[in-house]
């Protein structure tokens, strides 16, 4: 039976001008230029980069401009437009333009770049470089570890090691010799999923029963439910098959990898710089303005032409916004990670998203669409701003450490135990404890893993 009802309902909903600069927080630069050409497209009331650029948006606009009442006001009918020499001019910002484009990068390119700045020791970069050489575009490993072997002359386990720190350059999971390899070395994501020991299980031995259907298997191989299942699966979903598709080679050949921060040392301090001078300058069409200005000028053309000029303002607001919202959690995350500048990735101390915007004074996911797919140029090379995000472990002593200095730990006993009688897991475990590092023995299974540190039967020599 059908009815009417009358009620009230308190809904909360968005400006379109804060939309608007949530959704180019969350761009990185080729994108965002891709944007502005497009408003420069629809938006009649702004210059095209192509043609002359004559008159520069007010910076003095009020923050209501959406108003469009407020616009009379602002352009008095008395004002001159001014007047330049359009070619030299347009001449020089054609070629500024060209000359900040940005090439595009391999994934081996972008890997290699990182190796300076990672903790893949000096001595072994040349070994990272020949290994790098042999990822192919989707980030696999298609080398032959034997003749990696025979021509650096290192050992099996060591180039294993080596590789094994590939493949925790960004993207996660690079150098990996087979899908297996590859999501677990991306596990890591999933440290805060209930479901973390159920994708290991699936990972380690039942990706063939995955891809074959068999349920039924699985369920009774991990004694669980099929909502279980599920769920897990759909956390394994979340893991990149193929990590190196986003640099050319692969499906998305467009793919561009730009700075937009730089570090700068000003006054013994590390500054954090914004840089757009790759964007396309919005100008304001000085036709339109006349038109504006016209008493013989229609009132439906001008309302339109000033609903456009809000519109053009709205843009340069939300640009500044991100702008400043980007600087202010660079600068953050630079004065939290003074180790960075002096030692690369393994001098990053513990930080959380949630510490950087409480000081910004920002929400946790604004700091996550801020550093997502964002990058610095620093001494100590090109870094996903997200990498400066590290989750800490309490030691006994109650200090909080990286995780990379409890895998330092790890790989210190296993260098030193003894190879006849190998330590297992669970003696790895009780002996990180006694240095102050309380980890669970799968914890230590998973930090070999990512380490390429084999299991205890394949180092024991005989």
């Amino acid at each position: 039976m059908l009815s009417l009802q009358q009620g009230q309902r308190l809904s909360q909903q968005l400006a379109p001008a804060v939309r608007q600069s949530i959704r180019m927080l969350a761009m990185n630069l080729p994108e965002l230029r891709q944007e502005i050409v497009h408003e420069i497209g629809v938006n009649p009331i702004i210059e095209d980069i192509e043609q002359t650029l004559e008159r520069p948006l007010d910076d003095a606009v009020s923050k209501n401009s959406e108003r469009v009442e407020s616009y009379d006001a602002m352009m008095p009918e008395d004002e001159a437009v001014p007047s330049v020499n359009p070619g030299e001019e347009a001449v020089e910002r054609r070629q500024r333009f060209f000359d900040n484009q940005v090439v595009e990068e391999t994934l081996q390119e972008h890997l290699e770049m990182q190796v300076p700045v990672s903790d893949i020791p000096s001595e072994d970069h040349a070994l990272a470089e020949m290994l790098i050489g042999n990822v192919n575009d989707d980030g696999y490993f298609t080398g032959s570890i034997p003749d990696i072997v025979m021509v650096s002359g290192e050992s099996e386990s060591h180039v294993l090691r080596v590789l094994a720190a590939i493949g925790r350059l960004d993207p996660i999971g690079c150098g990996a010799r087979n899908l297996r390899e590859c999501l677990l070395a991306q596990m890591e994501k999933l440290d805060d999923s209930p479901w973390e020991d159920e994708v290991r299980s699936l990972i380690e031995g039942h990706l063939e029963d995955i891809a074959a259907g068999n349920e039924a298997k699985i369920l009774k191989s991990l004694g669980i439910t099929h909502e279980d299942y599920q769920k897990a699966l759909q956390e394994l979903r979340t893991l990149d098959p193929k990590p190196g598709r986003a640099y050319i080679g692969s499906s998305d050949p467009n793919r561009i990898v730009k700075p937009e921060v730089h570090a700068v040392r000003v006054n013994g301090r590390w500054t954090a710089e914004v840089d757009d001078r790759s964007l396309p300058d919005i100008r304001i069409s000085p036709k339109y303005i006349k038109m504006l200005e016209s008493p013989s000028t229609p009132k439906e053309t001008k309302e339109y032409l000033r609903e456009r000029l809000a519109a053009a303002h709205l843009l340069v607001e939300a640009i500044e916004h991100r702008e400043e919202t980007i600087r202010a959690i660079a600068q953050e995350i630079f004065d939290r990670q003074p180790g960075f500048f002096e030692s690369g990735l393994k001098g990053l101390r513990p930080l959380t998203m949630l510490e950087v915007a409480e000081k910004v004074g920002v929400h946790p996911t604004t700091v996550s669409r801020t550093v997502n797919d964002k990058y610095v140029s620093t001494p100590r090379g090109t870094v996903e701003l997200r990498r400066f995000f590290t989750q800490g472990i309490e030691t006994t002593d109650g200090e909080v450490v990286t995780k990379e200095a409890v895998h330092d730990a790890l790989k210190a006993l296993v260098d030193a135990e003894d190879k006849r009688h190998p330590l297992s897991d669970e003696a790895l475990a009780a002996k990180l404890k006694e240095q102050g590092y309380p980890v669970a023995r799968r914890t230590v299974a998973k930090y070999r893993g990512m380490l390429g540190i084999p299991g205890t039967p394949e180092r024991r020599s005989r």
